[in-house]
């Protein structure tokens, strides 16, 4: 691996149909670089919102907790 400032040098192996696509890219490594970065904001971006979801359920248990605390409260003539 050759270092160039903040670059690396890498060997990769890619299926034929993608390899033979890239060659006609201009600049090879910047479509890879800004495809690689691009799948990983979606991973992180689905990552975030699954972590989401959950705490949206979990509020919503909570919140039907209290619910349901007052509602021994409401029953009692209040």
């Amino acid at each position: 691996m050759i270092c160039m400032s903040n670059s690396i040098h890498l060997n990769i192996t890619l299926p034929k149909d993608l390899a033979l696509k890239l060659k006609t890219s201009s600049n090879q490594s910047a479509l890879i670089a800004e495809s690689l970065r691009e799948k990983f904001a979606r991973e992180e971006k689905a990552r975030l919102s699954l972590h989401l979801l959950k705490s949206y359920r979990q509020a919503a248990r909570e919140d039907q907790e209290v619910n349901d605390e007052w509602d021994v409260t409401t029953g009692d003539g209040f």
